[in-house]
């Protein structure tokens, strides 16, 4: 049970913004076609585990944005 907000997911929103998706006891949503990283946290004192759903379209879908949700200030928590 690791500290809220860690291990969370980042993905590159922007060249210059970085989204951190909170995903401790929730589910995130990002698009995996933009560059995306697990937020940093104690491997050796916790686990932490992902589930992950791919969408497979016959036809090509433009990427839309980076992550699906609201956008908080660094200091904001849901």
């Amino acid at each position: 049970d690791f500290p809220d907000g860690d291990g969370g997911i980042c993905v590159e929103a922007t060249p210059f913004v970085i989204a951190q998706v909170n995903t401790k006891n929730r589910l995130g949503k990002v698009d995996g076609r933009y560059p995306h990283w697990v937020a940093p946290y104690d491997s050796s004192q916790y686990d932490r585990f992902s589930l992950i759903f791919y969408s497979t379209w016959q036809q090509y879908r433009a990427p839309g944005p980076a992550y699906f949700g609201k956008a908080l200030d660094k200091n904001e928590r849901i």
